[in-house]
């Protein structure tokens, strides 16, 4: 009995190994290995460093482009983050509120936006915020916005930005957080209305505080994502309104670092300074909720065992 327990355990532990496998694979190519060519590359003299060394990371922050760039990214996550984690909680919890034989149609209606990312989004958002061509182009004249000129400007694209990034990304994170709230036991949920709660209460008191786990995890992707902004400033300096976001984020001005200055060492330096505060993100994920408490548990009893 003992033999055939320690087999099946061997056979579980052979399957999850190579389940994981591909994972490790992928991480370790696509994640670790650059992540050490870049701290390889940092050092290496260029043209701007020409001694090379680690004043790297000094050169990069004292670049004329780099403040500008890290405000215009600030700006823009001050807007995309705050929107979308009220937006996206407020839908779930109305989508969770009754059930209905609609809500499929819903989820897809909330899921094709985001199939229109980067490059397609520039153009689509060219064309809305374009008077002359744009569907809208009645509710733009009632505040006065007749030319093109009037919105394409370097001081609005963090708004068109973060509205480029909250339509992209949305639609999935509702859907994420409405399966989230399907996880709440039926059980906790009755015994709270029948305790008078209305549904406001229900979702401020009850819901929210179950799922707070998942809307931090969120909360922390988005972050993460919102630092790499990159295609959709790029194609707008490039393809539609050219120098009107010339290295307008830091993903951007890394770019112009390696390709066009030939400072592969500062652009190095600059994505790993970028890669802090999404390791910060994560290790905040891992070690300050309890995402990964069910894990600990299992591990805990398969010691005891």
């Amino acid at each position: 009995m003992a033999k055939a327990k320690k087999a099946s355990r061997q056979r579980t532990s052979a399957a999850m190994y190579l389940m994981l496998a591909p994972y490790v694979f992928l991480l370790i190519m696509f994640g670790i290995v650059p992540v050490l060519m870049a701290i390889h590359e940092v050092p290496t003299p260029s043209r701007v460093n020409a001694d090379g060394g680690w004043d790297a990371f000094k050169i990069v922050s004292q670049d004329f482009r780099f403040l500008p760039a890290l405000q215009h990214v600030l700006q823009f996550m001050a807007v995309f983050v705050p929107l979308t984690l009220i937006f996206v909680i407020g839908m779930a919890l109305m989508l969770d509120i009754k059930h209905s034989k609609w809500k499929k149609y819903l989820r897809l209606a909330y899921i094709v936006p985001a199939s229109i990312s980067g490059g397609v989004a520039v153009l689509v958002w060219y064309v809305i915020l374009q008077p002359t061509l744009s569907p809208i182009k009645t509710p733009l004249s009632w505040f006065g916005i007749t030319t093109s000129d009037q919105i394409w400007q370097t001081k609005n694209l963090y708004w068109i930005f973060a509205l480029m990034a909250f339509f992209a990304v949305a639609g999935n994170w509702i859907l994420i957080q409405y399966g989230s709230l399907q996880s709440i036991s039926y059980e906790i949920l009755e015994a709270a209305r029948m305790d008078g709660c209305s549904a406001l209460q229900l979702a401020l008191r009850i819901k929210l505080p179950l799922i707070k786990k998942y809307i931090i995890y969120m909360g922390v992707l988005i972050f993460a994502g919102g630092l790499q902004l990159f295609v959709e400033p790029q194609l707008l300096n490039t393809g539609v309104y050219a120098g009107i976001a010339e290295a307008w984020s830091p993903d951007q001005l890394a770019f112009e670092l390696a390709f066009t200055n030939g400072d592969f060492g500062g652009a190095s330096a600059l994505s790993i300074m970028l890669l802090i505060p999404a390791l910060i993100g994560a290790l905040i994920v891992i070690f300050k909720t309890d995402m990964f408490d069910e894990a600990e548990v299992s591990g805990k009893q398969k010691v005891q065992e």
